[in-house]
């Protein structure tokens, strides 16, 4: 089976408008700028906490079954990470090792824990989506 020429353009345009996409995505941060981290444990709202690019701080929130136990977020220049947590209470430490997350979309996710730490925004409260 050979490539014909136009098989060979419309490859190359695929990848070209999917490469476009793809800086584009990046270079305007999908369109929101982060103000907010939201955090949710076990399906419930914990916490909110806004930041800007200068803050530098670390904030620890309850969790388990009796919420005995904590975890530690930090912020630093407009990116969030979780710490981590003892071994006993998640054995892989994906959550962790997530590293630092600073996009809209973005999360930082503990299944062990049922943990879930994202980004939002104030002026989309109650919208389940946004259309454009």
């Amino acid at each position: 089976m050979k490539l014909t020429f136009y098989d060979k353009f419309f490859i190359a345009l695929v990848l070209a408008v999917s490469l476009v996409g793809f800086v584009l995505n990046f270079s305007l941060d999908a369109g929101m700028e982060q103000k907010y981290i939201t955090v949710h444990v076990n399906n419930e709202f914990i916490m909110e906490v806004s930041f800007n690019d200068e803050t530098e701080q670390t904030f620890t929130f309850p969790f388990g079954e009796n919420k005995e136990h904590t975890a530690v977020l930090e912020i630093s220049k407009g990116r969030v990470r979780m710490l981590h947590l003892h071994l006993d209470l998640c054995p892989r430490g994906i959550c962790a090792h997530t590293g630092w997350i600073s996009r809209n979309y973005q999360t930082i996710v503990c299944v062990p824990n049922r943990i879930i730490i994202a980004f939002s925004d104030k002026t989309l409260d109650g919208v389940d989506g946004v259309t454009k």
